[in-house]
């Protein structure tokens, strides 16, 4: 498995001059072309092709670790995936709910800053992978919701953190999904997750 990318600087260029200050300013301001790579990432089950770029604002151009470590546990615990209507936030290049699609056949959206770039390549990655483009919201954190009911019953997402300022935005968005919530009927999941002949045990909690 290929490491997780960390920095751009370490794949796209290198700071060998006195100038980098700079020339971080320059993409920060949008002016800095951007540089795609695809590699390919072991997950439990399958190896994917997963693009990448070079910058993004808020790091949702990179394949972070924790993405690893929860697909692994995801994989482990799959029975809580069955029949389940899953909305991922901060998907980023969309690897783990592919890896899940593919593995489980689960239903998921993906979501992630209100950015055409971030959907443009989880929709990339899908194809790269035979997988038909996910469901994807365009939202930032902490503004009005798109969907003023939304269905999702599980929410999930890793490596998702990386600014302070960011944590306020995050709980109004979990509070208001988690308000909005709808219980249904558990033996509908059950029947749901059969009729896809999902993966998982067929246990729904």
């Amino acid at each position: 498995m290929d490491a997780a990318l960390f920095s751009p600087a370490s794949l796209f260029r290198s700071f060998d001059s006195d100038d980098d200050d700079d020339d971080e300013d320059e993409g920060h301001k949008g002016v800095q072309q951007q540089l795609y790579v695809e590699r390919t990432h072991a997950f439990p089950g399958m190896d994917l092709i997963i693009r990448e770029f070079s910058f993004h604002q808020l790091n949702a151009n990179l394949l972070w670790p924790g993405t690893f470590a929860f697909s692994e546990w995801l994989f482990q615990n799959q029975s809580l995936l069955c029949g389940r209507h899953i909305l991922e936030l901060g998907s980023g290049t969309g690897a783990l709910a592919i890896f899940l699609k593919r593995s489980f056949v689960v239903d998921i959206t993906t979501s992630d800053f209100d950015d055409k770039e971030i959907e443009e390549n989880i929709a990339h990655n899908c194809r790269a992978n035979e997988l038909a483009v996910l469901p994807h919201i365009r939202y930032t954190w902490g503004e009005n919701f798109p969907t003023s009911e939304p269905g999702w019953d599980l929410i999930i997402a890793s490596d998702i953190l990386l600014y302070v300022k960011q944590y306020s935005n995050l709980i109004k968005t979990l509070s208001f999904l988690l308000k909005a919530y709808k219980p249904k009927d558990e033996k509908a999941g059950v029947a749901n997750c059969q009729e896809k002949k999902c993966n998982c045990s067929g246990h729904y909690f």
